[in-house]
């Protein structure tokens, strides 16, 4: 996946999800979960960190999930929503020291906030 796919996919996050300026992405990987054939829409699998803004600040605790998207050259859309959309997040209320760590188990993120990185590496002493 090259830095512009990346862009639009956090793009499309922040438009999906931020609607009202409120949440902050901590972190987001992505793996390749299916392409349909060469030059066909792809379907990647998205691990996403976020937390809510809290005045100037950030809440210190995150929630997470996998969720996937249907990325073709023109357009980027949610995927399998029946597998994710519905029912609590899979990290629900944990520190946002250990989002990154998180994050980075499905693959090494492409989106890393400057928040997510300090705490990570407060968390590592």
């Amino acid at each position: 996946m090259d830095k512009e796919q990346q862009q639009r996919i956090l793009d499309f996050l922040k438009i999906s999800f931020n609607s009202d300026d409120t949440i902050h992405i901590l972190a987001v990987a992505a793996m390749e979960h299916e392409k349909l054939e060469r030059h066909q829409p792809l379907i990647l699998k998205l691990r996403v960190a976020l937390t809510f803004h809290e005045d100037q600040s950030i809440n210190p605790y995150f929630d997470g999930t996998d969720m996937y998207v249907l990325l073709t050259p023109t357009e980027i859309q949610f995927a399998r929503e029946e597998e994710w959309a519905d029912g609590p997040p899979i990290m629900e209320g944990s520190p946002i020291e250990l989002a990154l760590g998180w994050v980075s188990q499905l693959n090494v993120p492409f989106y890393v906030s400057t928040e997510a990185h300090e705490a990570a590496h407060k968390e590592r002493g």
